[in-house]
């Protein structure tokens, strides 16, 4: 499955080769109470680029000692962007180590965050969340089922946090060896939540890491000339294998 995507997603970029890329404006802080303390917000069209950085917990995404079968990040040390898709596009996300992130607290090197513990990890869900968690999500995790809070400390990152019940699981991209990662989406007009983070090993305590965050978009094909694109490629794969 993960191969057709891939052939899917090339096949769209391709499409769209030679267009011109307008940038898009990155809005810090959240527009909206309740819910997701969301780092900033961003819109993007049908062929849009941008980018920004800043500076994350080490194990920022994934915390080994909390959850040694993988799973869960922490809440406030990750960077949650609110993403509006105006039009139907590819979305592709480059998030990768930066050393010039000003930071002056602890561990900062010269003025700037560290990066020798930045391992770049992010989720994609559908969908914002801008209230308080239900009262059952909050009796299960400990709270005053009539006051809830707006979130948790940690959040599930390989699925549905259950105190965001307004995110819907796409996709995540797990990273404990790499400087740089990068995904495609295809993905329709709607609001979507990304959360960046880190998945250094949380044997130590390593200080704040510097990051950049890259994001392209391209016009998507219209839905009938997408699935002829995916037929091709599949039957490109298929000739492949025959000759393998």
């Amino acid at each position: 499955m993960r191969r057709y995507t891939f052939v899917m997603l090339a096949a769209v970029a391709a499409l769209s080769a030679g267009s011109t890329a307008r940038a898009f404006t990155f809005v810090t802080g959240d527009a909206n109470a309740g819910g997701i303390g969301y780092y900033g917000y961003v819109t993007v069209g049908g062929d849009d680029t941008g980018s920004f950085k800043s500076h994350v917990g080490a194990w920022s995404w994934q915390d080994q000692g909390i959850a040694p079968g993988g799973g869960e990040g922490w809440t406030h040390t990750s960077n949650w962007i609110a993403l509006d898709v105006t039009s139907a596009t590819t979305l592709t996300l480059l998030m990768q180590r930066d050393s010039s992130v000003p930071y002056f607290g602890s561990g900062n090197v010269g003025g700037f965050a560290d990066i020798a513990f930045m391992y770049p990890s992010f989720t994609i869900w559908s969908g914002w969340d801008n209230d308080v968690m239900t009262s059952a999500a909050a009796l299960a995790l400990g709270y005053d089922p009539f006051a809830p809070p707006d979130d948790h400390h940690t959040y599930a990152n390989t699925g549905n946090p259950i105190w965001a019940e307004d995110l819907s699981y796409i996709d995540h991209t797990a990273n404990s060896t790499l400087t740089s990662v990068t995904e495609s989406w295809l993905l329709s007009a709607g609001h979507y939540t990304i959360v960046l983070g880190s998945d250094a090993p949380s044997l130590t305590s390593p200080p704040r890491q510097g990051y950049s965050a890259t994001f392209t978009t391209s016009t998507a094909p219209e839905p009938g000339r997408a699935a002829l694109l995916v037929l091709a490629g599949l039957g490109a794969v298929s000739r492949r294998r025959r000759h393998a």
